[in-house]
């Protein structure tokens, strides 16, 4: 595999954590932006730090794929109601902050582009998660890139365990109600975070080009077609 560039933002969360580890084992240099350091990572790593994410103070050299791996942390019921406060830093957080990436990406000549959403988004939604993510993807799309991905995920399970009760009780729950999410709402079904950061690099090196959604049933069949050595 060609010696390339990986840009990733938010490599300090849950999904980014765990896609520097996947990228690692690539050849190539990866550029991780964050806003705290990691001691963890490995030599491969470039850490930009920037405590306010100040995307214009930041010089990029030539990257070729960028995965964008941001999002503001919400209790459950937030999904669906938020306050004025927090909804007005989802707006910098999830949709601002993560065009405003892409576009950085972009003008530093990244060609794939990979995002974490989630399953259900849509721009024009009532619910102000679902539209503003579907704000941010339409915006992405807009962009041009040659390969854009976006992952669906519904739940994500494997969260550490010290997160907040509702994040257990969500785990419980959606682990039961997977069984009943067949065909056309097995999108719906919950994941584990690291199926999905695996996924994401893998289809992120494929590079298709255009427009890629990839919910439940594509991540797991990228994983089941991964040979062994990735």
């Amino acid at each position: 595999m060609k010696k390339n560039v990986s840009l990733i933002y938010g490599s300090t969360g849950f999904i980014g954590s765990i896609v520097i580890k996947y990228l690692e084992k690539y050849n190539g240099s990866i550029i991780a932006i964050n806003r705290r350091q990691k001691s963890d990572f490995g030599d491969q790593v470039n850490q930009i730090i920037s405590k306010n994410f100040s995307l214009d103070d930041i010089e990029l050299p030539k990257v070729n794929h960028v995965y964008i791996c941001l999002g503001t942390k919400l209790r459950a019921w937030e999904l669906l109601l938020m306050s004025k406060e927090k909804k007005d830093i989802f707006i910098e957080e999830d949709f601002k902050l993560i065009v405003n990436a892409a576009k950085k990406a972009k003008a530093s000549g990244a060609e794939t582009i990979s995002l974490i959403s989630a399953v259900g988004v849509k721009e024009g939604s009532i619910n102000t998660y679902m539209n503003l993510k579907g704000k941010a993807e339409n915006e992405i799309i807009k962009l041009g890139f040659n390969s854009t991905n976006f992952f669906r995920p519904g739940h994500l399970q494997g969260k550490a365990p010290d997160e907040k009760w509702d994040t257990s009780f969500a785990d419980f729950s959606s682990k039961i109600a997977d069984n009943f999410l067949l065909g056309p709402f097995s999108k719906f079904k919950s994941i584990d975070g690291n199926s999905v950061a695996k996924a994401m690099v893998l289809e992120t090196k494929k590079s298709k080009s255009g427009i890629n959604y990839f919910y439940f049933n594509e991540m797991i069949q990228s994983l089941i077609n991964a040979t062994p050595s990735e």
